[in-house]
């Protein structure tokens, strides 16, 4: 009788849509990032350099980047309003897996945000896909 009442409750939400209004929000709050170029900037607090990411975004739920030391993939996803990237297979000493904020950003726009791990500044670019 139980799983009945579990199954009628799943039902009724589905029908009523309650499944689909947190791709939809997701999709709308990641739609200018789709087919565009996330240019990350991380300055090197020993050396006075900056490494530029450049990284680019799927529906799909995956990415890949590129930086100065090739290229990388991996996949994506939205927690706590902020966007979750899982690096594949990530370099010795650093993180796989990193949140930021940006969701809901809009082409052009520019942000700020820290390092989880550091602490230190990081600095995002949304920009029209070269």
């Amino acid at each position: 009788m139980i799983r009945i009442a579990i199954c009628a409750f799943a039902a009724t939400l589905l029908a009523n849509g309650a499944s689909a209004q947190p791709a939809t929000d997701e999709a709308a709050a990641m739609h200018d990032f789709f087919g565009a170029a996330l240019e990350i900037s991380v300055p090197w607090q020993t050396a006075g350099g900056t490494s530029v990411i450049t990284r680019y975004y799927a529906a799909d739920h995956t990415f890949h980047e590129t930086n100065e030391e090739g290229e990388a993939h991996g996949s994506w996803t939205i927690e706590d309003g902020k966007i979750c990237a899982t690096r594949v297979n990530p370099p010795r000493g650093q993180a796989a897996r990193y949140c930021n904020i940006g969701l809901g950003k809009k082409l052009g726009e520019q942000w700020q945000d820290s390092d989880p791990v550091t602490g230190n500044p990081v600095f995002f670019q949304l920009m029209p896909k070269a």
